[in-house]
């Protein structure tokens, strides 16, 4: 004999949709809410970076401001290191979108060449010119903020030194740094440089210009940063020369003019 208290009943397939749906849901609400204080956590560590610098940064100190308990924090970061982490992923980030809104002036629109595989004079002019400008964005946004520029070189750790390839972490922020300045790529090759040509200018002018910022130091905010003029003449030098390998008359063989107008 079978107790009916002893049969566990077996839900239909509608019942098991049901309670598939309302778990997806749940993890969704639960995912949105932990993004959120995530992300109001880092606007708070961001002026505890700014206020205190790496001596002063502590997941501690970090709590009280935030208004959570030691072991609260715990359950959105790791640890200081993954702050520190995100942190830097967001400024790299952030100098991306400034790189990315460097767009041609209208001006510039109404002067690209059409119904023609000839790269005119102004074309080119105009690629390099919003080049300069797009590299200029994200080296300025660094050489006029400290904090920024700790973050990125070292993820806030130790003196400011440029980024060794051979260091995980290091190999992953330049990864980020590269696709974020992609913009700067896409322009050298909008000039009629060949892939073999911009890809190497591309990844010196990325080493030179944090080489410089290492040796400019640290920039009270909003002052014009000591070192501009110089990345400035040295980026027109190697353009100059780089321009050397454009040839006169078309694009290389199999190479296509980038579209600087799109979007």
């Amino acid at each position: 004999m079978v107790q009916f208290d002893a049969i566990t009943p077996v839900p239909s397939p509608e019942q098991v949709h049901r309670q598939q749906r309302r778990t997806r849901e749940r993890q969704v609400r639960q995912q949105r809410v932990g993004d959120q204080r995530r992300s109001s956590l880092l606007d708070v560590a961001w002026t505890l970076w700014e206020q205190a610098g790496a001596q002063g940064f502590n997941m501690r100190e970090l709590a009280h401001r935030a208004g959570y308990t030691a072991g609260a924090l715990y359950a959105y970061f790791p640890g200081r290191e993954t702050i520190l982490m995100a942190l830097q992923q967001r400024v790299v980030g952030e100098l991306g979108d400034k790189v990315r809104a460097v767009r041609p002036r209208r001006t510039d629109r109404q002067a690209r060449p059409r119904g023609t595989e000839v790269l005119s004079d102004a074309s080119v002019w105009l690629a390099r010119s919003l080049y300069l400008d797009r590299t200029l964005a994200w080296w300025t946004c660094l050489a006029t903020d400290t904090h920024r520029l700790q973050l990125v070189l070292h993820g806030g750790h130790g003196q400011m030194t440029p980024l060794e390839p051979e260091s995980g972490a290091a190999s992953v922020t330049l990864a980020r740094l590269t696709d974020a300045v992609q913009p700067c790529l896409e322009a050298l090759l909008a000039m009629g440089l060949p892939p073999e040509v911009a890809l190497p200018l591309h990844d010196e002018v990325l080493s030179y210009g944090f080489g410089l910022l290492v040796l400019q130091g640290p920039q009270a905010a909003g002052l014009p940063a000591a070192m501009e003029p110089r990345f400035v003449q040295s980026l027109q030098r190697w353009l100059d020369h780089a321009s050397s390998e454009i040839p006169s008359r078309g694009l290389p063989s199999g190479v296509e003019q980038g579209d600087l107008f799109a979007g």
